[in-house]
C-alpha cells in the first residue's frame, strides 16, 4: 500500500494521506503521527437505494440516453448530490443537439432522478437523493447545497484560455 502524504492537512494527531489499494485505485487515509499508523477511509462511492434501484434498472431499458446522462450526472456530481452543467459542455460530450438533450433531462425530471434549478443561464442539477447518494442517507433532509461546476476551455474567455494554455500543454 503506497502512501502520499499531504503536510498541509495535519491535525495534532493526524496527518491526512492518499493510498493506493491493491486494485491501484487511491483512496483517503489518516496517518498516526506518533505510531506511522495508516488507517485507510473508505473509497469515493455512490449508493443506490435498492428499493428504487429498480427503477434506474427500468430507465436503462426505456430511455438509454437520458440513462447515460444520469450516469455521467451521477459520476460528476458532489457530495450533496448537485453539478453545474451548461448545455454546450452536454452537447460535446454526448454528441447530441440541445433539443435532444433537453428532452432526455426533461424525462429525468418527470421520472423524478433529478430536480433542476436555474443559475443565470446555466443549469444545477440536483440529483434525486432517495436513488443514489455518496455521503449516506441518514442526512438526506439537511442536505446543503452547492455544487461542481464543469465547462469546457470552448466556454472560457480569451484570457483564461491563454493562461490555461501556458499551464498545459496542449497536442
Amino acid at each position: 500500500m503506497k502512501t502520499n502524504q499531504d503536510p498541509k492537512q495535519t491535525t495534532n494527531m493526524h496527518t491526512t494521506a492518499t493510498v493506493e489499494r491493491e486494485d491501484g485505485q487511491t483512496c483517503p487515509a489518516d496517518v498516526d503521527q506518533n505510531t506511522g499508523e495508516i488507517k485507510q477511509k473508505s473509497a469515493a462511492f455512490y449508493a443506490f437505494n435498492k428499493q428504487n434501484y429498480k427503477k434506474k434498472l427500468q430507465l436503462a431499458i426505456d430511455n438509454p440516453v437520458a440513462n447515460s446522462i444520469f450516469e455521467y450526472m451521477v459520476s460528476e456530481m458532489d457530495n450533496t448530490n448537485a453539478l453545474c452543467v451548461s448545455m454546450k459542455t452536454l452537447e460535446t460530450i454526448f454528441g447530441l443537439k440541445r433539443n435532444a438533450l433537453s428532452k432526455h433531462i426533461k424525462y429525468l425530471e418527470k421520472e423524478q432522478f433529478l430536480e433542476i434549478y436555474k443559475l443565470g443561464n446555466m443549469n444545477v442539477y440536483a440529483i434525486n437523493a432517495y436513488l443514489v447518494w455518496t455521503q449516506g442517507d441518514a442526512n438526506l433532509h439537511k442536505a446543503k447545497f452547492k455544487a461542481n461546476v464543469v465547462l469546457n476551455l470552448d466556454e472560457q474567455t480569451t484570457k483564461v484560455k491563454r493562461e490555461y494554455a501556458k499551464q498545459v500543454s496542449i497536442k
